[in-house]
């Protein structure tokens, strides 16, 4: 491939041949996340920015669907993903150009990475009971609803509510409620120490 074509991502989708749609691909994969973009809907020389909106700041719900349509990409799915983060229509979304297009997916990307490693260092249990482990491995197949259905309380009208709460606002209350845990956890370990000792 001697010259890299910009294509609106439109029209990329539309290329038919499959060997040099392959080698755009393998090279879009690994451009740098995108803070900003060129907004499709002005003409070269009045050229506006956009910038992006951060995955943590969008609602508890919209992130647990960019984590799902990351785990299945699909063109529909992608424009979702970057709709979100854009604040572009549909329409406006297939016109971004693909540097700008694949640079917003490896931010939206890196920032889903950062969210998980930041609930798996937060949020992460230690269980040290054998019995708890098995409990939460069963419950696992249930995912991102055994947090929902928490916080609603075991409430299953209010699940919506707490999908339209900012994502921060789920994650503080959910590292506040393990904390609290924790400290009920070695009040009564002390307590039972100070009854048997």
């Amino acid at each position: 491939m001697e010259k890299i074509t910009n294509y609106k991502f439109k029209d990329f989708i539309k290329l038919k041949d499959s060997e040099k749609v392959e080698s755009y691909l393998n090279l879009l994969e690994i451009l740098n996340p995108a803070t900003e973009i060129v907004d499709p809907k002005f003409r070269i020389g009045k050229s506006k920015k956009i910038k992006l909106k951060r995955v943590r700041d969008l609602l508890f719900g919209q992130v647990t669907n960019i984590r799902t349509n990351l785990s299945i990409p699909t063109i529909e799915s992608m424009i979702e993903m970057i709709m979100l983060v854009t604040g572009l229509k549909k329409k406006e979304c297939y016109s971004i150009r693909i540097l700008d297009f694949y640079a917003v997916l490896a931010a939206i990307t890196a920032q889903i990475i950062e969210l998980s490693d930041m609930e798996a260092n937060e949020l992460g249990s230690e269980e040290s009971d054998l019995d708890e482990a098995l409990a939460n491995e069963r419950m696992a197949k249930f995912g991102i609803l055994n947090i929902i259905n928490s916080l609603a309380g075991d409430n299953i009208l209010r699940w919506s509510e707490i999908e339209k709460l900012p994502y921060m606002v789920v994650f503080t209350k959910l590292k506040m409620d393990k904390e609290k845990s924790a400290i009920q956890k070695q009040m009564m370990e002390s307590q039972k120490r100070k009854t048997n000792g």
